[in-house]
């Protein structure tokens, strides 16, 4: 009767390991992690683009009605998407599933503007 054939092991998970154990940290290591304690610059929020969307949320509905609230900046040939009145520069805002003059959340400020 022969003898089943040992599963392999995933050899990466062993080699890498041993690279971790032999190799000597680069000698900037040391100059990375002084750098990390100092503070570093906020960088600036990325410029709209179709990776940097978000969806909005409904909000409740207001007693004093709608009239104080801005309108979202439809975005030119993107049908559906906008961009926040109290942050333009934040990203684009998914508001397709939304009718027009809806209040719904601006999910980079978390206030409310309505649907264009």
């Amino acid at each position: 009767m022969a003898r089943p054939a040992p599963k392999p092991r995933p050899a990466q998970s062993r080699q890498t390991s041993r690279k971790q154990n032999n190799e000597t940290p680069p000698s900037d290591a040391a100059d990375a992690s002084n750098s990390q304690a100092s503070p570093s610059p906020t960088p600036a929020p990325a410029p709209p683009n179709r990776n940097n969307v978000r969806v909005a949320k409904a909000t409740a509905v207001r007693k004093n009605g709608k009239d104080d609230l801005p309108y979202g900046i439809p975005v030119p040939g993107k049908q559906g998407l906008v961009t926040s009145p109290f942050s333009p520069d934040s990203g684009y805002i998914d508001v397709r599933s939304f009718p027009p003059g809806t209040e719904v959340k601006d999910p980079y400020t978390g206030k409310s503007f309505l649907t264009p």
